[in-house]
Parts: C-alpha cells; structure tokens; sequence
C-alpha cells in the first residue's frame, strides 16, 4: 500500500489544474479550442476610390453537417481594379453575437486563412501577418486583371491546434474553423 503525503498530493493535484487549464489557453501553445462560426463576411474595397462591397454567408450550425446558406448581396468586380478586403468571423448562434475576428487577431499564431480563387485573371494575396511574421490573412488584396472572368472566392479558417502552423503552406493543415465560397461577377 502507498501512502500519500499531503504535500504531494497538493503537488500533483496542482499540476493537473495546470495542465487542464493549459488546454484552454491557446496563447501560447497550441491546443486551444476550435472557433464556432456561423458567418463569415468579406468586404472588398476598391483602392481606385468608391464605394465598399460587402458580402456574407450563414452557417447555421457553425462548421456541423448543415450547408452554409446562400449568399447575400454577390459584388461584382471591376475588371484592372486591385481591392483591398477584409474578413469577419461571427459567432451569431451566441447572443449577443460574438465577433470571433478578435479572437483569431489574439491568437494570430495559431490561426490562418487560405484563398483559392476559380476564374481566370483574379489572385488574392494576403496582406497581414501574425507574431511570427508568418502569413494570417485577416487582410488581403484581391486584384483583376482587365481580362478578369467571374469565379469564386474559397475562404478556409484553419486552425492550429496540435500541429504547428508553417508559414510556406498553400493550405490547410490543422483543423478547419470554417469553410465557405462566395461567387463574385464581372461588373459590366
């Protein structure tokens, strides 16, 4: 039979609160919890001047089995026009909503947004980085060139959670928060 002196007993049950508490703390390691969603909005803006195009999705169930809803308000673009955008996560299911943009702000290390772009003559780079200077993605520029044709836009939260995030990948290799495409046209 062992015997337990009080003295380890409060040692180890005060490394195992440590640790527990560690799993929430995403600040400073990997390991924290996977961010509810339920819309992603884009906001693009011409840098020539005028007027800021917004779009977004619902996903009424954050990233569960549901398919996101149908977009609002698709842009339509202008052909040679570079744009600078900006996305935001919500977590609407919560009242009030929760603005989870923040969050990934404070937790640049472990998140990142990947781009992927269909039609032809549309590139979107990314233009924000996190305390590591590696790529985050909260802001981008989306150009098109003057043979731009409409296409969409892929938009993928990932987090990070027990893998580390590598600033040379083209796309996601940790959990994603969220996975939605939004269709944009070619303004005439």
């Amino acid at each position: 039979m062992h015997k337990f002196s009080s003295r380890r007993v409060m040692v180890l049950g005060s490394a195992a609160l440590v640790s527990l508490a560690a799993c929430g703390d995403s600040t400073t390691a990997p390991g924290g919890e996977s961010e509810i969603i339920s819309r992603v909005t884009l906001t693009l803006t011409p840098t020539t001047g005028g007027a800021a195009l917004e779009t977004y999705i619902d996903d009424a169930d954050g990233n569960g089995s549901t398919a996101p809803s149908a977009q609002v308000a698709i842009p339509a673009l202008r052909r040679g026009v570079t744009y600078t955008g900006t996305v935001k996560f919500e977590n609407r299911l919560k009242t009030p909503a929760e603005d989870i943009t923040a969050e990934v702000q404070k937790e640049a290390n472990e998140h990142r947004v990947f781009y992927t772009v269909t039609g032809t003559g549309a590139t979107i780079t990314t233009t924000d980085v996190d305390g590591q200077n590696r790529p985050l993605g909260l802001r981008f520029s989306k150009a098109l060139t003057a043979t731009a044709t409409a296409g969409t836009a892929r938009v993928v939260l990932c987090h990070y959670d027990s893998s580390p995030k590598v600033a040379t990948a083209t796309s996601c290799v940790g959990d994603t928060d969220i996975d939605v495409t939004f269709a944009y046209t070619i303004a005439p």
